[in-house]
């Protein structure tokens, strides 16, 4: 008798193992997003505003075709919805689409300026992409000079899924200085928690393919956008915090041209006066770089004509970082520096006494004075000119 009832336990136990997944999908209903993007349609209200959500869902058998070689059916479809809210208006997509949403392998998230110039909307959308479980928060954010679902038409000869495209677009940072390291939603949490102003790259439209550089400037406090940053403002600011890994710099040495390929940035930020009146902070730049390309009569091998160059391209650091400076501290007036992160940092005392005040009211940031030094050391010098002075 007591043998039947452990066996009866047994049975009973082993069908909650046998009961299989109650809300299993199965992989052929599922319709994989890759790319969203995110426009405004108009505000109804003072705060209630409609916005367009555009899924780019991904076509396994296009993908296969174009794979084969034999083309035909597209790799891709974009399908959009509008609604006053971005979850409600996600849940719309099932009754248009025979496939569920499905959003981890989502690449690219791309929001329009429109989004970002209205007062909160930005941090509120993102509220969405944060506390989505299905949703990862390295998924990378884009702004749209323009249309948003535009970028996700972008459609290079070489590449079959656009929102594929922007992401590998993105990997090329260290290639110039006007455009900024990628960022992702869960960094934007941490940033919109703290009020903390930031930057956020941005892309154009440039025909059938999309242009990445450049940055637009977010206010910690109301999450909206209050301003750009043109090519070289955007140079000037990797330089300054980091957010540029590598590039090039064009000068004039003498009568000649030169290119330097920029290897190596370190920056060195440090506050050497805390009043309030009176915040001093010194930024030095190091940049190591070799010479990529020569034009002029001049030889590189020539000791004072390496010194020439690497003062010529300090000079063009100091010009970038000086526009940049005067841009977001006269004109924007927000600290996208890390200024006030260093004080929170090194001089939490005192950033308790003027944080209230640093942006807004007294706007401390604005009168600081900061005094950046730059150093470029140029590491190689090329072979051409060796083989040249062989011969000779």
């Amino acid at each position: 008798m007591l043998l039947n009832k452990k066996v009866l336990v047994c049975l009973i136990s082993s069908t909650i193992f046998l009961a299989g997944c109650w809300d299993r999908i199965d992989i052929e209903e599922r319709g994989f997003i890759v790319g969203t993007a995110i426009d405004l349609v108009n505000q109804k209200t003072e705060t209630e505003y409609e916005v367009m959500m555009t899924n780019q869902f991904v076509i396994p058998s296009g993908i296969g075709m174009l794979m084969q070689g034999s083309g035909g059916q597209p790799a891709f479809m974009n399908v959009s919805e509008k609604g006053t809210s971005v979850f409600r208006t996600n849940r719309k997509f099932s009754r248009i689409n025979s496939q569920v949403p499905f959003y981890q392998h989502l690449k690219v998230l791309v929001v329009s300026e429109e989004v970002l110039t209205q007062p909160h909307l930005f941090s509120n959308i993102m509220d969405f992409f944060i506390r989505d479980h299905a949703l990862r928060r390295s998924i990378r954010l884009l702004v749209a000079h323009e249309g948003a679902k535009e970028i996700l038409n972008s459609t290079p000869e070489n590449t079959d899924v656009p929102a594929m495209y922007l992401d590998d677009l993105m990997e090329n940072v260290d290639r110039n200085t006007n455009t900024i390291k990628p960022i992702h939603i869960g960094e934007i949490q941490e940033l919109i928690l703290n009020e903390q102003s930031y930057v956020l790259p941005a892309v154009k439209k440039e025909g059938p393919l999309a242009e990445y550089g450049n940055v637009v400037v977010m206010d910690g406090k109301s999450n909206q956008m209050v301003g750009s940053l043109n090519e070289e403002e955007t140079s000037g600011l990797g330089f300054i915090n980091g957010h540029t890994e590598g590039g090039v710099l064009e000068v004039q040495v003498d009568e000649s041209s030169l290119v330097v390929e920029i290897t190596k940035i370190n920056q060195k930020m440090k506050i050497t006066n805390t009043q309030r009146d009176n915040v001093e902070v010194e930024i030095s730049i190091l940049i190591d770089g070799n010479i990529a390309e020569h034009y002029g009569t001049e030889s590189v091998l020539d000791e004072k004509y390496v010194k020439k160059a690497e003062a010529s391209a300090e000079k063009k650091v100091k010009e970038f970082t000086a526009k940049t400076i005067e841009k977001v501290q006269k004109d924007l007036q927000v600290d996208v520096l890390g200024i006030g992160k260093k004080l929170y940092q090194s001089h939490y005392d005192f950033w308790q006494e003027v944080k209230e005040d640093w942006e807004q009211g007294e706007s401390y940031f604005s009168s600081a004075v900061i005094k950046v030094n730059t150093e470029v050391r140029i590491d190689r010098i090329g072979s051409a000119d060796r083989v040249k002075m062989q011969e000779e």
